[in-house]
This record gives C-alpha cells, sequence and structure tokens, in this order.
C-alpha cells in the first residue's frame, strides 16, 4: 500500500472533543472485469474494418445541417489499441502485453460486425505465445460541430464526439465479449465571428482520434485492478499518548505510533481485556481513540490481520462509553472492518 501524501492534513472540522486528522492512501480495488484475471501473457488484436471517411461527420449551423465531412480514421483502431495496451501494461499485472496493429479482418464491411473463430484465435496464441487474446472487433467514431447564432448577435460552437466499440477477450479457452462506448465534448467562447468560435475547436480528426484513445484506456483499464485514493482518518485528543503517536505517524514512523497508542490503550483495557476500575471518562475515550488510530497504523505496515483486531478492540471501547457519540463512532468503525475484511481475501 501507498501513502499518497508524506505529511498529515488536518481537517477543520471538529468532531466533539476529537480532532480528525485525514490522510489519504491508494487502495486497490479489483478489475471491474474478470476476464483477464488468470493470465499472463496478452496479445491485442485489431479486428476492425477501416471507417469510411463519409460516416458520420455533421455540419449543423442554427439547427441546419450544411455539410456532411470527409474525415479519414484509417488510425482510429490504432489510437484506441494503443491506448489499451499503455493501460494494461502500466498496472504491471502481466507479464508481457503486445499488440498486433494489422487487422485480421478480411472483409470491407465496416456496418457488419465479424468476430475471430475459435480456432483462428486458438492459432494467435499459439504463434505469438500468449494465453489470452484482447480483441477490437468494431469502432464507430462519428460527431456533429454545431453552431448557433445567440440573441446578443454572437456565436457559440460546439464539437461533440461518439464512440462504440466492440471487444472479445480469448483465455484459456474460453470467450466474453463486451462494449465500451464514450462521449467527449469540446466548446468555444462566445465571439461575434462565427468562423473564429469554429477554429476553437479541434479538428474532427484529432477529436475523434483522442476520443479513440479515451475509449481504449477504458477499455483496458476495465481488466486491470485500479488505485483509487480513500481518506483514513485519525484522531488527536488531549491524551500525551494519543498526541505523541500522532507525531510519530506524521513521519511515517508506525511502530513508534503503536507503542503510544498502546500505552493509553493499555492505562484502560487490563490482560482480560476487561475495563480497569476507576479509570476516567476522558482517558476511556482516549483509549478508543488509540485503538482506532493502532488499526490504521498497522493497515499501513501491511498487517491486516492486527488492524482488524484493533478496530475489534475500538469498536468494543466506544461502546463501553454508553453514549450516543460512541455508537456514532462504532457506526463507522463497522464500514472500516468491512474495508479490512476485503484486503484480507484479496
Amino acid at each position: 500500500m501507498r501513502l499518497l501524501c508524506t505529511m498529515i492534513s488536518i481537517l477543520a472540522t471538529l468532531t466533539l472533543s476529537a480532532q480528525q486528522w485525514c490522510f489519504w492512501i491508494d487502495e486497490k480495488q479489483p478489475a471491474e472485469r474478470t476476464a483477464l484475471r488468470n493470465a499472463q501473457d496478452v496479445l491485442l488484436v485489431n479486428n476492425c474494418v477501416i471507417q469510411p471517411q463519409d460516416f458520420g461527420h455533421n455540419i449543423v449551423v442554427d439547427g441546419n445541417t450544411t455539410n456532411q465531412e470527409q474525415v479519414n480514421l484509417d488510425r482510429g483502431p490504432l489510437f484506441c489499441l494503443f491506448a489499451a495496451t499503455q493501460t494494461m501494461e502500466e498496472s504491471l499485472e502481466f507479464n508481457r502485453v503486445e499488440l498486433l496493429q494489422y487487422t485480421q479482418n478480411p472483409t470491407s464491411n465496416f456496418y457488419s460486425r465479424s468476430a475471430l473463430s475459435a480456432k483462428q484465435m486458438q492459432e494467435l496464441c499459439s504463434r505469438y505465445a500468449v494465453d489470452a487474446l484482447l480483441i477490437l472487433n468494431q469502432l464507430v467514431l462519428y460527431n456533429v460541430v454545431e453552431s448557433f447564432s445567440l440573441d446578443d448577435g454572437t456565436c457559440y460552437s460546439y464539437l461533440q464526439a461518439y464512440a462504440q466499440s466492440h471487444w472479445t477477450v480469448y483465455s484459456h479457452g474460453k470467450t466474453h465479449s463486451f462494449s465500451v462506448a464514450d462521449t467527449l465534448v469540446w466548446e468555444s467562447d462566445p465571439m461575434y465571428s462565427r468562423a473564429r468560435t469554429i477554429s476553437q475547436l479541434p479538428t474532427t480528426q484529432e477529436a475523434l482520434y483522442h476520443l479513440a484513445s479515451s475509449v481504449g484506456e477504458l477499455a483496458g483499464g476495465s481488466l486491470v485492478s485500479q488505485w483509487i485514493p480513500v481518506p483514513r482518518y485519525l484522531y488527536d485528543v488531549p491524551n500525551t499518548q494519543v498526541s505523541a503517536g500522532l507525531q510519530s505517524f506524521r513521519y511515517q514512523r508506525w511502530n513508534d505510533a503503536i507503542a503510544q497508542w498502546k500505552i493509553a490503550v493499555d492505562a484502560v483495557v487490563d490482560a482480560s481485556k476487561a475495563i480497569k476500575q476507576g479509570v476516567s471518562k476522558a482517558d476511556k475515550k482516549a483509549a478508543a481513540y488509540a485503538a482506532a488510530n493502532i488499526a490504521i497504523a498497522y493497515e499501513m505496515l501491511g498487517d491486516y490481520a492486527l488492524a482488524s483486531d484493533y478496530a475489534n478492540e475500538a469498536y468494543r471501547l466506544f461502546g463501553a462509553l454508553k453514549t450516543a457519540y460512541g455508537r456514532q463512532q462504532q457506526v463507522n468503525i463497522r464500514y472500516y472492518q468491512a474495508q479490512l475484511r476485503e484486503k484480507k481475501v484479496n
């Protein structure tokens, strides 16, 4: 697990007697699609027919279609596949990711999808020594450039681009197909010259190639794990050990922080896990906060079992306070416990 910021940033909000300190960590989330979960070597395959130049590029002025552009998009599938390849390589989840650039589709019919046969897919796996294929069967890119005259005499223009794609994953003899779509919009500033508003927009080819790359990133990204920033909260209260532990935690001295916080817990809880008699309410709260902080410190060390143990201890200590605030903290800890259980499984 990677810490996103080396220093802990303070939240301005006070929660009763405890001040929350917030920092962010990257948390690995499983892939949206599991079709490549057991793959080691992956070949990305172009199986597209090139889009006709006169398909899907309209120019609309004040609500009237005035022209249909001719746009060469022969590199559209490659932009898409390059982006998917890069996304999968950067995930570091595969031994090898390669791209077969030249289309395997022998037809010239752009409007009808043609999938590779099982025999063709097996032969590609054998020829390139891979155990999985990611095949782009079809990529459709289209757009509209629209310009309006506004009431104040100025003009406004935008380019809206659309993409639809169809993919097949072949891995260990099994196939899985899915579709990915995306939309991007570019807008001009209002100006008195219509030509100048249109000149602020990218060319149709540039826009659609950019969109093709975006679709490739989405497709490749759906097949690999994602690192998602998630918040973690620590508590600082008027207690010597809790505050000292936070100072160590600031500089990523996790074990020093744990040692300080354990003093605060041990001051309240004896060896049998019973709460000692005659302990002040302030010390009981400090112990609960310290236990919650210890859980996060163990999470940072990658010891999810001990993190779970101290999350459970914090849950118990907050319940022992017998207050509405303690019950509220138990709800928060229950959510954190669920996150830890998921990490232990993965």
